[in-house]
């Protein structure tokens, strides 16, 4: 599947850094981020009763018809696309990486092109092709284009370490000194 340049819509362009907006490409259903976007993000080491809170979510979100988006990275995010794509539920999968491979495609999972072809799934980034391997950096990135695209954000669960948890009180302390 061959990556094509994503125009954001106008309520996603304006949370978007305007230059980072431009970079943006993807393969699926673009529509999807006109929808009400709810934002995911989950540790790697995340407690048994926590996944299965948020698993058990994934029906309700489908029923409301939200649109996730996330990385799909850590194994809580990663069994929620699974749920939802067995649902047929709509997905927004946010690469920390580039599409970038000797060809520039996309090769999606079974269950993704089966997403992909059906209109229930996106897949973007915002890397240039020479960003082929995921880092912390780039996985921190991905996380805040996930958080800047979506008009909710649930992150059931942050480790301690997580340096995505300084860069939300960051973020909670700029947003308090605006208001």
């Amino acid at each position: 599947m061959k990556p094509l340049p994503v125009t954001l819509p106008s309520h996603c362009r304006q949370r978007v850094d305007p230059e980072l907006a431009t970079c943006i490409v993807g393969v699926g259903n673009v529509n999807l981020l006109t929808e009400p976007l709810l934002a995911l993000i989950a540790s790697r080491e995340c407690p048994g009763h926590v996944f299965l809170e948020i698993v058990e979510r994934v029906p309700q979100w489908i029923q409301t018809k939200k649109v996730i988006i996330s990385g799909f990275h850590s194994p809580l995010e990663q069994q929620v696309l699974r749920s939802l794509l067995r649902r047929k539920g709509r997905a927004i999968k946010v690469l920390a990486r580039s599409f970038a491979h000797e060809s520039a495609d996309y090769r999606p999972t079974p269950e993704e092109r089966e997403a992909l072809n059906s209109g229930q799934m996106l897949v973007i980034t915002a890397f240039p092709p020479t960003v082929t391997r995921i880092t912390r950096a780039t996985a921190l990135e991905r996380n805040r284009l996930v958080l800047a695209l979506a008009q909710e954000h649930y992150i059931p669960y942050l480790s301690a370490q997580s340096p995505l948890r300084s860069f939300l009180t960051n973020r909670d302390q700029e947003h308090a000194q605006e208001a």
